[in-house]
């Protein structure tokens, strides 16, 4: 079998041009890819709160199981949350080892007031703004 000229350009023996397919996918993949990440930027834009220091998709799904069930009235004990001791309308609810959510509770509820580091929790003084 002889190699030919495909319209492009290139040579080969197929009936079509390996090469541009190969090149077609991979820009494709590569536009799905950019699609995809758009979207899940999106989402953040619907947040109460700012989850984009998160770091692994895993804890801003968590993140956002978590304060959709307490905006739907689930208790904060259920996620291990705990009250401060210096200020109790203070909530404090673990992600994983490294994050807190803060919650503050009003009389219509918990809001959703930030999110932070262990260690920027940590140094937290009594009194200080969450």
């Amino acid at each position: 079998m002889a190699r030919k000229a495909f319209p492009c350009g290139h040579k080969g023996r197929g009936q079509y041009c390996h090469r541009c397919v190969q090149e077609q996918r991979k820009q494709q993949e590569q536009e799905q890819v950019l699609q995809e990440r758009q979207a899940w930027n999106e989402l953040f834009k619907q947040d109460p709160i700012d989850l984009k220091i998160l770091p692994a998709r895993s804890l801003v799904e968590k993140a956002r199981a978590i304060i959709e069930q307490i905006a739907q009235g689930a208790m904060y004990t259920a996620f291990k949350g705990k009250r401060m001791n210096h200020d109790r309308t203070v909530i404090s609810i673990p992600l994983s080892r490294d994050y807190r959510l803060i919650y503050h509770e009003t009389s219509t509820g918990y809001v959703p007031v930030s999110l932070m580091t262990h260690e920027a929790y940590n140094v937290k003084k009594p009194g200080e703004k969450f």
